[in-house]
């Protein structure tokens, strides 16, 4: 065993900030034409994701403050 230096753990790195809503329906509505999305702004500034099927399919609606959790639901439906 020789007697050299362990190199240092690079620290990791912060998480990446959500892209902004606007870019998440974007990509919300490419990935997913058979669904309307909206953004819903409250007084409290938060920003909320609608889906809603443009047929009537399931789920009919979906409402989330994070657009991953929709991605998740529709794409578990695909």
């Amino acid at each position: 065993m020789t007697g050299r230096p362990i190199p240092p753990v690079p620290p990791v790195p912060p998480a990446l900030p959500a892209p902004p809503a606007h870019v998440q329906v974007t990509a919300l509505q490419t990935a997913f034409p058979d669904y309307t999305f909206n953004l819903i702004r409250h007084r409290d500034d938060k920003v909320r994701f609608e889906a809603l099927s443009r047929d009537g399919g399931d789920p009919y609606c979906l409402i989330s403050e994070d657009a991953r959790e929709i991605w998740q639901a529709l794409h578990a439906r695909s």
